[in-house]
């Protein structure tokens, strides 16, 4: 006789939504604070915040693994809705609420840019995480 076993844990998507919506919230504080002096053309800072969003970025899908309990393809699945859910909201504060940044709209492309690279980068880290 086989027996089968439930999984004592579930996956919940809305509670990545949730993270998704955080992190986004981190970043958009982020560049409200900084952003003024940071995302200057030819600053050359703006390289190192590029470089540094790598650990940044491993941190956050790393924390988000932990707290969730989820590895393999469910954390891929997970850095995938976060992504998502980032990315939206990117898109629609970007669109009707640029305020929100408090850039210039030559500064709010650099900002821009750097929130496409992190999305980006969370979700190669996600894969190469889910890999292990």
């Amino acid at each position: 006789m086989t027996q089968t076993t439930q999984s004592s844990k579930t996956f919940n998507p809305i509670f990545f939504v949730a993270l998704g919506i955080v992190f986004w919230l981190e970043a958009l504080l982020c560049i409200r604070w900084g952003g003024a002096s940071l995302f200057v053309n030819d600053n050359p800072w703006l390289v190192l915040w590029f470089i540094a969003s790598i650990p940044i970025a491993w941190c956050l899908v790393t924390a988000s693994a932990f707290v969730s309990k989820v590895s393999g393809s469910d954390l891929l699945t997970a850095v995938v809705i976060m992504a998502l859910t980032a990315s939206s909201l990117d898109g629609v504060a970007l669109t009707w609420f640029q305020g929100w940044y408090g850039l210039t709209p030559a500064e709010l492309l650099l900002a821009a840019a750097w929130l496409l690279w992190g999305v980006g980068l969370s979700l190669g880290i996600g894969y190469w995480a889910s890999r292990q």
